[in-house]
């Protein structure tokens, strides 16, 4: 991708943001992306095939950039660097409240839940992979493996559960998300304990 191509992108990715800010994105034109992000309509569909898709796009741009930054120190213990992921995951989730408070409904037909869960899982994958640590689930008469990535299945979907139902409870803060959140977890998952906050 070019230097012109990223930069359209990235007015996209700003323009998404603000309009699903203001109301559902399935209710925002190609038309008015491109007209507020100043591109043509033709510049829109080199990234994306829909504005949902886009809205996707950006906010995963900013999850993997996030989670890029947190692995990129290998000496740092697991435990700490789960939270520190989890932890930059929900202060992204409250610097787009609005549209996660929407779009991660059951109902909602943009695709944030499963969009969200896949993120978790791969970087519960790549940070055990990078650490070189398998979840260790024993179940007799199931391989390891197996049992290994239905458990991180869970984690992973049962975290984007947890964050859907702390939506619905403005009084609570991020604080008070990763206490519970630690609690619920499995013992055998990284995150316990690591480190608060």
């Amino acid at each position: 991708m070019d230097a012109r191509q990223r930069r359209s992108r990235e007015r996209l990715h700003q323009a998404v943001l603000r309009l699903a800010e203001e109301r559902p994105v399935t209710q925002v034109s190609v038309s008015e992306l491109a007209r507020e992000a100043g591109v043509h309509r033709s510049t829109f569909y080199e990234h994306a095939s829909s504005p949902d898709d886009l809205l996707r796009q950006a906010l995963l741009a900013d999850l993997d950039q996030l989670r890029e930054e947190m692995i990129a120190d290998t000496t740092r213990d697991l435990a700490d660097v789960v939270n520190q992921v989890t932890m930059g995951v929900m202060r992204h989730i409250e610097r787009n409240i609005p549209i996660y408070r929407r779009d991660l409904a059951y109902t909602s037909e943009v695709g944030l839940r499963s969009m969200l869960g896949a993120h978790f899982l791969e970087s519960g994958r790549l940070l055990l992979e990078l650490a070189r640590k398998r979840v260790e689930v024993p179940v007799d008469g199931i391989p390891d493996e197996v049992a290994a990535d239905i458990a991180a299945r869970m984690v992973a979907d049962g975290t984007v559960g947890a964050i859907a139902g702390w939506l619905e409870r403005p009084e609570l803060g991020i604080d008070d998300f990763m206490r519970i959140y630690r609690e619920m977890v499995p013992q055998w998952w990284p995150l316990n304990g690591a480190p608060q906050g």
